[in-house]
């Protein structure tokens, strides 16, 4: 039997950080606490998840790009040679064109795959959310945890009912 995800709603950004911290602070692990607002907040975002790994996959798209232009550059002018009259048969002004140009082309494509891994955009949204859909756009932060049991969601609501928000089920 699969125990249901403790459901806690707030009002503020400030009220959502010490419900996290609360959740954190009793050993809810980062990745079984979902937060669902209408807007983004940063703040919480750095708390459950840590700092973002964003710009490891715009460096690596970046680097990538660099060998494959430089290769490919240099790869085609060896297949195909030219008489260049005694000059170097890979030219660095036209690699270096290619090189860049790919470089830049796989640093886009690889921050585009970056902002959806680490924005978890495509993953499928729960049913269950949909019923919080109006509250959500009226201001309204959700905050769902799951957990080992029924008495440990009891106590965590019990400890966040000490004024902090409201809470559901």
């Amino acid at each position: 039997m699969t125990v249901p995800p403790l459901h806690l709603s707030c009002r503020t950004a400030d009220e959502a950080g010490h419900i996290i911290s609360l959740l954190l602070s009793r050993n809810v692990k980062p990745k079984d606490i979902e937060v669902l607002s209408a807007e983004p907040l940063h703040e919480l975002g750095e708390t459950i998840s840590g700092k973002s790994r964003l710009p490891a996959f715009v460096l690596a798209g970046a680097a990538l790009g660099i060998v494959a232009g430089w290769s490919m550059a240099a790869l085609t002018a060896r297949l195909y040679p030219l008489n260049t009259g005694g000059m170097p048969v890979v030219a660095a002004l036209p690699a270096g064109i290619v090189t860049y140009e790919s470089m830049m082309l796989l640093a886009v494509l690889f921050t585009l795959a970056g902002m959806l891994l680490e924005g978890r955009l495509l993953r499928r949204r729960r049913k269950e959310y949909e019923e919080y859909a109006d509250s959500i756009v009226d201001g309204e932060i959700h905050i769902f945890a799951r957990v080992a049991s029924e008495e440990e969601s009891e106590d965590l609501r019990l400890a966040v009912e000490t004024g902090l928000c409201g809470s559901e089920t």
